[in-house]
Order: C-alpha cells, then structure tokens, then sequence
C-alpha cells in the first residue's frame, strides 16, 4: 500500500486495469444531455454522448465537480488514513482544479495538482511518478509537476462541428473548415489549448501525416512510453494507428484508452492524438 492516496479528476481517460493496479481513485464531472445530468464517469461512455449528439442535434453540456463534491471526495479518501494527492484537470480549461483547491483549503493532508492538460496528459505524470516509490506526497507532488511540465500532446479532429454547437467555434469557420477539408490539430500549451498545425484533405492521410509531424522530432522525446487517447470509430483504423506509432517510436509500452464522454462532447467522432514525454535538457 503507497503511503498516500492518488486521486483525478474522470478526464484523466486512463484504462480502468490501470486505475485498479495503482489504486487511483476518480472522481466524476457532469455531462448534461437535455434534461439529464449524469456523472461523466464511469457508466456514461463515449458511444452513449456520440449517439446522443447524433440523434438530437444537440450539444451534450459539461460542468465540473463543485467544491463540496470535491471537499466530500476529499473526506472520504481521507477517512483511510492517508494522505490525498489529487491531480485536477488543467486549470486553464476547467474549474476543477479551482473548485478542488477551495475544498482542499478546509481540510489537512490534501495536496492538489494542476495538471495543465488532460486525458494522457494528466495520466503519465502519475504513473512515471508513481513508478519511482516516493514516500513522501510533498516528494511525490513535485516529481508529478516536474514530468507534466515535460509532456507534449495534441489532438488532431476531423470535424469542428462539435465544437460548433458547444459554442467553441462560429458557425462560418465551422463551414470554412468543411468546404476545405481542414482537419486541425489541437495542442495542449502550458494549460491552455490552441491550434496547432491545419492539415487539409483525406482525415485519414492527415492523421498519418500529423503523426509524421512529431516523428520528424522524435529525438526530443522519451519513447519508452506512448499514450494514446481518441474518438476513433473504426477499430481496424485504431490498430493501423497503433501499430504505426510502435513502428515510428519503437516505444516499449503504448497506453490506448478512448477519450471520456467529457472530452468527446468537444471534439465529436474520429478524434486522435498522443502524448509523449520531452528529454530532460
């Protein structure tokens, strides 16, 4: 047993072998789905919001944990007797990691993490640090900011109409973006996200090329471990995918778990992208 418990938020999108083997422990959002407001984790999956989105018209709406789920959370984790390390979803996105450190403040032992990204990007800076057996949280908190600091993803999208109806992107780009077959790239900066790279044709060959992209500079990473989180609907595309990035990275250990229903709320159906860790300078 670890000496402190390891908490995140449900955007962390890490395989439940995974959140069972290191005993991290999840706390959910809320997705809202007409006049329903569920959880985001773990029975509302990504098929569910992707077939409610195609069937209504409409957009799913999310919302963070408040302060007092967070500060009930909190309680509960350390009714164990140990203390909580809990890592938020990036602040620069969400209310979570806000919402947390106001419950935290009520409350002894409980350390809150920015992770300034989500899905793998919140997901690696624990398991690389939970693989070294730090004892001490406070250890164990500066090692998970020093790995998220050296994480670089992005997302590649087929289409912006998800993030037209959730009011993330206008109506005429949305269009524009269509009638040019634009595919952008959405990356992960220092909490923040913005467009990266506009790739334009084929979704299926700017995917390949997108991954191209990043191999071009594949010296700057560590490639013992790849994690990879998406929307993809065809299975047989997925391995294609996996497979291709095994082959460019030759990395030892390729983590693949779908984005949870929060995350495809945005950015809709045939989403994909990985996250990777740079080289200490």
């Amino acid at each position: 047993m670890k000496p402190y418990i390891i908490s995140a938020d449900s955007t962390l999108d890490m395989p439940p072998e995974l959140l069972k083997a290191h005993d991290i422990r999840v706390i959910p959002s809320y997705v809202t789905m007409g006049d329903r407001t569920l959880p985001d984790w773990p029975d509302l999956t990504q098929k569910a919001l992707l077939d409610y989105v195609k069937t209504s018209g409409k957009a799913a709406k999310t919302s963070a944990a408040n302060p007092a789920d967070y500060e009930t959370w909190f309680r509960s984790l350390l009714a164990e007797g140990r203390p909580v390390i809990h890592v938020a979803k990036s602040s620069g996105i969400s209310s979570c990691y806000e919402n947390a450190c106001m419950a935290a403040r009520e409350l002894e032992n409980v350390y809150v993490v920015d992770s300034k990204n989500l899905a793998g990007g919140t997901s690696m800076p624990i398991l690389l640090t939970l693989a070294m057996d730090l004892e001490d949280p406070r250890e164990a908190v500066a090692q998970i900011e020093r790995f998220r600091d050296r994480i670089d993803g992005s997302f590649i999208i087929e289409t912006l109409e998800f993030l037209r109806m959730g009011g993330r992107c206008s109506t005429l780009a949305a269009m524009g973006a269509n009638i040019l077959r634009l595919r952008p790239e959405i990356v992960f900066d220092n909490g923040i996200m913005r467009v990266g790279k506009k790739y334009r044709g084929v979704y299926r060959t700017c995917v390949f090329r997108y991954i191209d992209d990043y191999m071009a500079r594949l010296e700057d990473y560590e490639t013992d471990m790849v994690y990879v989180n998406h929307t993809v609907q065809d299975p047989a595309f997925l391995e294609e995918l996996k497979d291709y990035l095994r082959q460019k990275t030759g990395c030892k250990t390729l983590i693949e778990y779908p984005a949870s229903s929060a995350i495809s709320t945005h950015c809709g159906p045939n989403t994909f992208g990985f996250f990777l860790l740079r080289k200490e300078k």
